[in-house]
């Protein structure tokens, strides 16, 4: 047996709706298509037909418990208050009239399909005050009619609604599909001179885009916010800002933020009257709790360290916050380098998607060898090495010292020091061999000793000592 569900939203913020009434119900609609294909907009109404999801979510009433708590989250997100009215039939037609009749007398949601009036179903409108003086108020008024007597009064449209109603005829609604990339753009009520003031409308394009990803089951990873300046100006007709993320999401509370920072920031050489919104990047969320993420038990408490550090970018400048990453190097000077936080973790995570796309065979063990081999190296370096005392071989720091690990011997023709910059090379040629040992006072420490290559006379051949970096 078919079943279908009619919805219809209200919103009851004040000050204003977030979404005028058409992109209300595109939003329910895209809303609606995480939990069946056949979803339609007809009239005032969202219609979905779920006969071939009820397994899935276990039964009309866990449908409906998950659909109703989707959209009360979606609204929550964005700071909103709505009031779902909804009804269920058989048919599309017969859902949508006892959603139209509940809205008339509240508590009509079941009623009979005999008992529905009139005015519930669409073709019969044109006709009302005809049927009225008829005396046909109701759908089984019409129905005992003759055939076709309705056909000639009324049109076969009336019928062909009829036989739709009663499942005689399929329904032939058009299904709505969602476009593969989002792009929406909307009026300002007034012009706006100062970046921080187009947040309120960015706000709105954002909601759409939420309800987008959500049908879609997508995260966003980049986007673009456009505003359109006074072409009575002499100055672009456009401006723009881009805004990346590391990880794809659904919840835009985060990129809400981001995009505020930057507004604030910027100057408006005009005043703008519209603003438009385009995705740029998605990807899709294949992880069952990834596409559920408005679910309360699974929205994440807090900021995450990479939500923290595009925040900080965003504010400070991504020169401002930066990161070390590893370079392919021998010598431990230069095995890292600074570069833009916000750019390392990009790249980081795009790796890191590329080889799960991959799905590449003995990586855990590649894991762990490198993880093997970097243990060896220290959390912190000095500026410069720090020259040790010894006693006989051995070095001193605070005391003596344990060995633990080494040597571990680096070669080089020369080593970079801090004169790297001015073309200044330490030394000639260098051999070091680093060790691990442990004070009691300063823990793990990272110490070498260094030997020139060429033959030294006998007296001259003791070691000399450096620290060089601390362990964790």
């Amino acid at each position: 047996m078919h079943c279908w569900i009619a919805l219809q939203i209200a919103i009851t913020t004040e000050p204003g709706p977030l979404l005028d009434e058409a992109a209300l119900q595109r939003t329910v609609a895209s809303l609606a298509l995480g939990f069946t294909p056949r979803v339609a907009l007809v009239d005032e109404a969202v219609l979905l037909d779920v006969t071939g999801s009820l397994r899935l979510f276990g039964g009309l009433a866990r449908l409906m418990q998950l659909l109703e708590q989707r959209i009360a989250l979606f609204f929550e997100s964005n700071r909103a208050a709505a009031i779902v009215q909804r009804a269920q039939g058989a048919t599309s037609l017969i859902a949508l009239g006892r959603l139209r009749h509940a809205a008339g007398k509240p508590g009509q949601g079941r009623t009979r399909v005999a008992d529905l009036p009139m005015h519930t179903l669409t073709a019969a409108r044109p006709h009302l005050g005809v049927l009225e003086r008829i005396g046909c108020r109701t759908w089984d008024d019409l129905l005992r009619l003759p055939r076709d007597g309705v056909a000639r009064r009324f049109g076969a449209e009336l019928l062909e609604a009829l036989d739709r109603a009663r499942g005689s005829l399929p329904d032939n609604h058009d299904w709505l599909v969602l476009p593969e990339h989002f792009e929406e753009k909307i009026e300002l009520n007034a012009l706006v001179t100062h970046g921080p003031a187009l947040m309120a409308g960015a706000e709105r394009l954002l909601a759409s885009l939420h309800a987008w990803l959500l049908g879609r089951q997508s995260g966003i990873c980049a986007l673009k916010l456009t505003w359109h300046l006074d072409k009575r100006r002499d100055v672009a007709p456009t401006g723009e800002m881009e805004v990346r993320t590391a990880q794809p999401g659904q919840d835009l509370r985060h990129v809400t933020r981001l995009i505020a920072e930057h507004l604030a920031q910027q100057q408006l050489p005009a005043p703008v009257h519209s603003l438009s919104l385009r995705s740029l990047v998605t990807e899709p969320l294949v992880d069952a709790a990834a596409t559920t993420s408005l679910l309360l038990e699974a929205r994440q408490q807090g900021d995450s360290a990479v939500e923290l550090i595009e925040r900080l970018s965003a504010r400070l400048g991504p020169a401002q916050v930066q990161a070390w990453q590893p370079c392919a190097d021998h010598r431990p000077e230069q095995m890292q380098r600074w570069v833009s936080a916000q750019g390392a973790i990009q790249l980081i995570a795009g790796g890191a998607r590329q080889t799960r796309a991959r799905g590449q065979k003995g990586l855990k063990k590649v894991e762990e060898r490198e993880a093997r081999v970097d243990a060896l190296y220290p959390t912190w370096l000095l500026p410069e090495p720090l020259r040790l005392a010894a006693v006989g071989d051995s070095p001193v720091y605070q005391g003596p010292l344990l060995r633990l690990a080494g040597p571990q011997r680096l070669e080089a023709s020369g080593w970079l020091m801090t004169g790297e910059a001015a073309g200044v090379r330490s030394k000639p040629a260098a051999i070091r061999d680093y060790f691990i040992y442990r004070s009691q006072q300063a823990g793990l420490l990272w110490i070498f000793s260094e030997r020139l290559p060429v033959p030294q006379p006998a007296h001259t051949q003791r070691r000399a000592w450096y620290l060089h970096g601390f362990f964790a």
